[in-house]
């Protein structure tokens, strides 16, 4: 994304509403109440005034913690008012995990510890979750060693070919994956597995994401993608 040509599209939205605008104003270009503030864009129009906050995406700007004082103080000033323009549309995967963080290895080491439990205990469809968990986390950990970005809203399959292409997974490695990767969409979906053994295959599998995600943590130390 093209940061001046997306704020020259906002600015142009104010322009069209009849305001005057400065862009990346300096405080002498500010009102007397924001000499402080930093903002992407000033506009008057007649006895109105708009101050805008452009920010790349939504956790950009849950980050800036200004933000709030902004629109508190404006919103005291009578003609004047406080925008923010969110550049990047928000993924609906990361809506739906705002406010949590990032795996760490310990976290993936107990969820793997998890899965091993629960399937020593016979309870091995419920064992495929934690398991399939540290698996994923330990993908985007590996991907990031590699240097590539990796976080919500990455797809597990494409990180899963990614890997694969890497040579992070085996040939026999990335057929088996797949397998877990539709058992455990079977699992949490509310669907029964259609294989007459499935207990076996699944606490095989468990073992699997087990081995591969404690492989991938393990190796994820900077590391140069191959050419």
């Amino acid at each position: 994304m093209d940061f001046g040509q997306e704020l020259k599209r906002v600015t142009d939205v104010y322009r069209g509403q009849g305001y005057d605008v400065t862009v990346k104003p300096s405080p002498d270009q500010l009102p007397a109440f924001a000499k402080d503030f930093r903002v992407e864009i000033v506009g008057r129009r007649g006895t109105e005034g708009v101050l805008v906050a452009v920010r790349k995406n939504r956790d950009e700007l849950a980050a800036d913690g200004d933000m709030q004082r902004y629109a508190e103080v404006t919103g005291t000033q009578a003609g004047w008012r406080f925008d923010f323009a969110i550049l990047e549309a928000e993924n609906p995967k990361a809506r739906e995990v705002r406010g949590a963080r990032e795996f760490s290895g310990d976290d993936i080491t107990r969820s793997l510890e998890q899965a091993q439990e629960l399937s020593r205990k016979g309870f091995t469809r419920y064992a495929v979750i934690p398991a399939w968990a540290a698996f994923e986390a330990a993908m985007r950990m590996r991907l990031r060693a590699y240097g590539q970005e990796a976080g919500w809203g990455s797809i597990p399959r494409q990180m899963v070919k990614e890997l694969y292409s890497a040579g992070a997974l085996s040939p026999d490695e990335f057929q088996c994956v797949e397998g877990a990767a539709q058992l455990r969409n079977q699992i949490v979906h509310g669907f029964a597995s259609p294989h007459a053994e499935a207990g076996d295959s699944e606490a095989k599998l468990v073992q699997l994401l087990s081995d591969v995600a404690g492989r991938l943590a393990s190796e994820s130390q900077p590391a140069k993608w191959p050419a």
